[in-house]
Parts: C-alpha cells; structure tokens; sequence
C-alpha cells in the first residue's frame, strides 16, 4: 500500500471556557515567552471570523457586542516531535456576561495520519504533552483575568484534517475505526466495536461532497478531501473557510454551557432578600439566555443540526434544565415573599383601624360621664385603642404566621 496515501494536513483549535474576574477591556503586557501575532495573519483570522459570524448571527446580535474576540500572541511550542505545532496563535473570546473562550490556533506540518500521535497531543492529562506546555505560559496571564491558573469550565479540541492525496471515501475505509479513536480521544489500545465505529462515522454534519464533519464529548473533528476542500486553501497559518461553520457553532455552543453555568452557580449561591432584587436576578437570567434562546438568527441546515446534537452532547441541555428549575424556585420566592408582604399589610391595617375605631367608639361613650374633663376623655380614647390593638395582635399573629 503506498505510504503516502494516508498523508493528511492536520491542524487544531483548542477551545477552553473561564470565568473572568471583571469586564475585561483588553490586555497589557505580554507575559514572558508570548509574542506579538503577525499583525496580517492576525487580521485576516478575526476578519474571517466576523464576516461567518455576521452571517450566522445577524447584524442586530453582532451590533450589541456580546461578544468580542481579543488577539492575544503567540506562543512557540519546543520539544515536541518533529511534527507537532510549531507555535500556537492564541485569542480570547469574551462574553458580556463575563465568561470567555480561550481559543488556541495550531497549524501542523503534513504528516502520515496517526492517531495515537494526536491523541497523546490533544490529552490535558498528559505530563508533558502539549496542552501542558501551553498552559505554562497561559497560566499567568489566565490568573491575572480570572484568578485562576487553568481553564474553569469545558475543553474541546477541533481536529481539522485535510487530505491532498486520497478521497475522502477510500480514506475513511481504510482509517474509519481511528479516525472514531480520535474522534473520542481514545486512549485504550483495545479495538472498537465495528458498530461503534458505524454509528458515530453515520453522523456526519457536512452536506458537501468530499467532507465529513463529527461531534463527541470529547472533540469535534473535521474532514475534507481535495473535492471538499477545492478552493479553500488558505494563507500560511490561517485555518480554512471550510472549518469557520463549525468552529463558530462549537464557540457558540460552549459559551451557552458557560453561561448557563454561570447563571446556575449564582443562583445556587445567592438567593436575594427583597422583592425588588429577586425581581432584577430574574431578569438578569433572562438576558442571559438569549444565545439559547435564538441567537442564531439566521441558521443553516449545518448549525442547526450541530446545534441541536452538541446542546446535548455538551451538556447544555442539562444545565439549562438546572438553570430553568433554579429560576422556578426564584419566581415560587417572588411570588411568596409578595404574598406574604400583602398578608403583613393588611394585618397591621387591620390592627391600626380596628383599634382606632374602638379607640373613638371608647371617646364618644367616654364624653358621656367626662363633659369637660378632656384628659379622661384622651385616656380612655388612648387607653381603649392600646388595649384593642393588642388584642387584635394577639388574636391575629397566629392566623398570620
């Protein structure tokens, strides 16, 4: 079999979710061993980027600026095998309501398919892999902006594999049982069940000829031949327009799972004293939801199929469910705290007119005997409203409570 028929151009973003300190406004210095980005690789990235997510959210979504990506550097990655990254171009997509994406960009050199290579890559549990490499120079400056020296939430990978040499179909023939090891990150040297292999290469997003598009728990991965990929060769360094739908949609998704998160979090946390602050809470979940709730205005057959699997793949489904039950118990205490306010009103209502009508019920009978003694007369006006009150007190307290 000739060796090179399995030559693929491999390439990774690494997607990890945090929770940021404050509003975050950009950063300052580079920490130590990260380097300005090329200023027109970078340009061209988040240009790229923006012009898809136009298309996919909409104009009014993008003008509100929930969400905005942030270039940070680069970082050159050394001691691993030939035919690892060279660097990393790193970005932070922030979210208004203060959760972020780290969102890492690694380009490889054309390789023999291996999946076992990458997944020892790919593996945040590996001593000294890659995802620990990088994290010694991110961990500074993620401290600074979350007070944390590692990601908080979720991590996916997106495996971006482009052959040049082989169809997709021969291709997925001969390396189908790996390419669902990667797609898992698979450790195990056991063999999967053939049916395994078939149900997850059977969901396969991507409408187009030549391409092949796949989500997990662990990853998403991302497949096209030269007839998937005709035209779509980009700049040294840049990710290819092909993959932008995706990545896009897996951004969205795991920003719906950290805000859910978050909105979660608070609400088990902190439950308001007023009416007037559980009220604005309430409120404040609602516009959190609205990425859930439609953000992508105007979706594609793809996005909408990945979106729908990966809310449950991803656990947002689950989350929000939680936030839903949380936010139920926050309209139950709404509701009871008010009911309850109204019930005090009216008892002490009840108390202030019941004893001021016997207390003038006490005057009138009292002027009957005191014609010009007007300080009995205020005594017993007094002394019988006090008296009244504090039976009506002792009477209705128990009803109350």
């Amino acid at each position: 079999m000739d060796q090179n028929a399995s030559v693929v151009e491999p390439a990774f973003t690494l997607l990890f979710s945090v929770r940021l300190k404050g509003v975050f406004k950009g950063f300052g210095t580079l920490p130590p061993g990260v380097a300005p980005l090329p200023p027109g690789e970078s340009q061209a990235y988040t240009t790229g980027l923006a012009e898809f997510e136009r298309r996919l959210l909409g104009k009014t979504f993008l003008e509100a600026r929930r969400i905005t990506r942030w270039p940070l550097g680069r970082i050159a990655l050394e001691g691993l095998a030939d035919e690892a990254p060279a660097h990393a171009d790193v970005y932070l997509l922030s979210h208004k309501s203060g959760v972020a994406l780290w969102e890492v960009w690694l380009p490889a050199p054309s390789q023999s398919f291996d999946a076992a290579r990458w997944i020892t890559w790919l593996d945040p549990e590996g001593e000294d892999g890659l995802i620990v490499r990088l994290w010694r120079f991110l961990g500074s400056v993620n401290h600074e902006i979350t007070g944390k020296a590692t990601w908080s939430g979720l991590y996916l990978p997106l495996i971006l594999l482009r052959l040049r040499q082989q169809p997709l179909a021969a291709f997925i023939d001969q390396n189908g049982p790996d390419l669902v090891r990667l797609l898992l990150l698979d450790r195990s040297q056991r063999a999967l069940k053939p049916g395994v292999v078939a149900e997850e290469l059977s969901r396969d997003y991507c409408a187009r000829q030549g391409g092949m598009t796949l989500l997990s728990r662990r990853s998403g991965l991302d497949l096209h031949d030269q007839e998937g990929a005709a035209g779509d060769v980009p700049p040294a360094g840049l990710p290819p327009k092909s993959a932008l739908p995706f990545l896009v949609t897996l951004e969205l998704l795991l920003l719906e799972h950290a805000v859910l998160q978050h909105l979660y979090d608070r609400l088990s946390r902190h439950m308001p004293k007023s009416v007037e602050e559980l009220i604005m809470l309430k409120q404040e979940v609602i516009d959190g939801l609205e990425e859930y709730y439609g953000a992508i205005t105007n979706a594609t057959r793809f996005s909408d199929a990945v979106t729908a699997d990966g809310e449950r793949l991803l656990g947002v489904e689950d989350i929000y469910d939680a936030v839903m039950e949380r936010l139920e118990a926050v309209s139950f205490a709404i509701t009871t705290r008010s009911q309850r306010h109204m019930t005090l009103l009216q008892f002490w209502l009840t108390i202030v007119f019941g004893a001021s009508e016997i207390g003038f019920i006490a005057a009138s009978i009292s002027t009957w005997y005191y014609r010009t003694g007007l300080g009995a007369v205020l005594a017993w006006t007094i002394g019988a409203a006090l008296l009244s009150g504090l039976i009506l007190v002792m009477f209705l307290r128990g009803k109350v409570e």
